[in-house]
This record gives C-alpha cells, structure tokens and sequence, in this order.
C-alpha cells in the first residue's frame, strides 16, 4: 500500500511473510515441516460466508486499482488475486487436516481475514479467511463442531459476527480492549438464540503482560474449549501483542505463543480431535514475527519452550496483571449460566 508510516496500513506488506519465512528457514524449523503452495479459491468459495456486494466491492475495487473498501482497507491493483490466494490457503490447510495427512496446518499467507464481517472488508482484511476455511470443512459429515481460538491483539470482529448465532461454532477472543473508548469485544457479547454461551470474548487491559494470557488461557479458553469438545480448532494467529509490535499495544513475548501452540496440541489430544489449523492474521514487526511463530510451531510439535532473543525481562505493573483477574472473573460469571 502507498502510505508513508506510522499509517498502520504501512505494515502489512510481503517483507511480513518474507521475513518470517526467511527466520523460519535459516533456524531449521522448516526441515521438517510439509510444506504446501497455497492454491487460490474460488469467488463461490467467499460466497460461503460474505454477501455478492462485498465479493463485487473487491473485484471493482481492484480493477480500479486504489480506494478504500473499509475502515484501514484499500485497495490496490493485485487486490483480489492476493485475497483469493489467502482464502486458498486456509482452506487447503483446513483440508490437509480433515483428511489426515497432518495433524497441524499453518497458513503463513496475507492479507489477513478475521475483522472482514460478512458484509464489509476492515482492519486490512477483505475475506475472511478463517471463517471460510470453517464453513468449507464443516460441509464434511465428521467435522460438526468447531472451536476457533483468535489471539490476535485486536478483537476478530468479523470472525465473532458470522458465526454469533451459529451453536455449532465457538469463537473465543483474547484481546486488547480500549476500556477509554468503549466497542466491540466485550466481554457480554455471548452469542445469540441457540448460539448463547458459544462467543466468549476477553477484553484485557492495555500493556497486558505474559502472566494475565496465561491466566486467561487455564481460568477460561481451556475448560471452554474441552466442555464444547470440538471436532477441529481453528486458531487465528495474529502475534501483534507482541511487545515490540508497532501496531498493539500488549506486553507478551514468545513464550506466550510456544505456550499457545503447546496448550492447542495438547486439547487436540485431550479431545482426540482431528487436529488444528492455524490463519495468520496480525503481527507487524518483520524481526518478531518469525520468533513468535517459531514458539507457536514448536509448542504444536511437543517441544520444549525455545530460548528466544525476545524473551528478556520487563517491568511488571501489578495493577494490569489485578485489573485483568477481575476481568476474568467477569468473563466467567458471564459464561457460567451457558455451562
């Protein structure tokens, strides 16, 4: 995009896979991973979750080759192709997991998908990548329910809108809420009709450091996830709460994501489910994101927790780490009539 930073569009550009593909590669984290060309979907394939007005809004967009879509999405002249081959790449690894060739599959693609609601492209995402994988592989007769784990920094809006009334998909939300300007992702936002109990939302404060994730992931997303019991998880793997992130404003580290990758395998197991499916989504800074995705490969794998240049020590404000225990707490009492 032509923008001149800090404009957050400024950040999402190919040096974020490049980079991170590039890490991956010269660590040797990639000597034994499979590792697949992503093929590019089909506009029916969108259709599964967004309204013909959004598909047309991309496709005219881009032949006009500038303009703005939403809120932080424009468009430029390889737009449509660029989301397609996205799409492509969540589904064919949702596809790789349901048919058993790997127990774990990540789509290191861009744009991002999960702010992209059914019927509007925001935050630089146009389709919904994630959302689309899942209505793709629930058409399979042995994949009936779905937990979607989204640690992205920022709340997944679209993803949480398309299935809010869906009883057969689970979305639960880690993210960083702006508790100065009220808005989407709070913590009430359950889900609706049958669905109630299925949207779990947890809106942590600003600067939230490693401890307050780890708090949230054994007090609220592990006994969420094994009470649904899931056919499959989908994880919205957005690393932008990343402490040297330019674009959240979180305080975690690798060992944050090594310990997602760790808790997803071990849910997979606990569950015997089919195995999980990882979107890129959020993660800004070229030099972190290879690290982090590294922690969160190796945690998938069963290994032990690498010791990563990121990993150094920070000051911890007691009252963020207390504030953010009274808020899982809240999100619990909201959840528990549901359970």
């Amino acid at each position: 995009m032509p923008f001149a930073r800090p404009s957050i569009e400024a950040f999402e550009t190919p040096l974020r896979t490049q980079y991170a593909e590039r890490y991956l590669e010269k660590e040797g984290v990639l000597n034994d991973v499979l590792r697949v060309k992503a093929p590019k979907a089909k506009l029916r394939d969108a259709l599964m979750v967004h309204s013909p007005y959004l598909i047309d809004t991309v496709r005219i967009m881009t032949e006009i080759g500038s303009g703005e879509l939403g809120e932080a999405s424009y468009a430029s002249p390889d737009l449509m192709r660029a989301a397609l081959r996205a799409v492509g790449g969540a589904m064919k690894s949702a596809e790789l997991v349901v048919a058993g060739e790997s127990e774990h599959a990540f789509s290191l693609m861009r744009p991002p998908g999960h702010h992209a609601t059914s019927s509007d492209p925001m935050g630089l995402c146009y389709f919904n990548n994630l959302a689309i994988a899942t209505r793709h592989i629930m058409k399979d007769e042995d994949v009936n329910k779905v937990s979607i784990l989204d640690f992205d920094d920022h709340h997944g809006n679209g993803t949480s809108e398309i299935f809010y009334a869906d009883a057969n998909v689970q979305f639960i939300s880690i993210h960083e809420y702006d508790y100065d300007n009220f808005g989407l992702g709070y913590f009430t936002e359950v889900g609706y009709g049958d669905a109630k109990g299925t949207n779990i939302n947890i809106p942590l404060m600003e600067t939230s450091p490693n401890a307050s994730y780890e708090t949230a992931l054994e007090k609220v997303i592990r006994p969420a996830i094994r009470r649904f019991a899931p056919d499959i998880i989908m994880v919205s793997a957005g690393f932008d709460a990343h402490y040297a992130d330019p674009v959240g404003n979180m305080d975690v580290d690798s060992r944050v994501f090594w310990r997602f990758g760790k808790f997803v395998r071990d849910m997979v197991h606990k569950l015997k489910a089919m195995g999980s499916v990882w979107i890129l989504e959020g993660g800004y800074n070229p030099f972190a994101l290879g690290q982090s995705i590294r922690a969160s490969l190796e945690g998938l794998a069963g290994k032990h927790p690498p010791k990563l240049d990121d990993q150094i020590e920070r000051e911890v404000f007691p009252e963020i780490t207390e504030a953010n225990v009274e808020i899982i707490d809240k999100v619990l009492e909201t959840i528990d009539p549901f359970w």
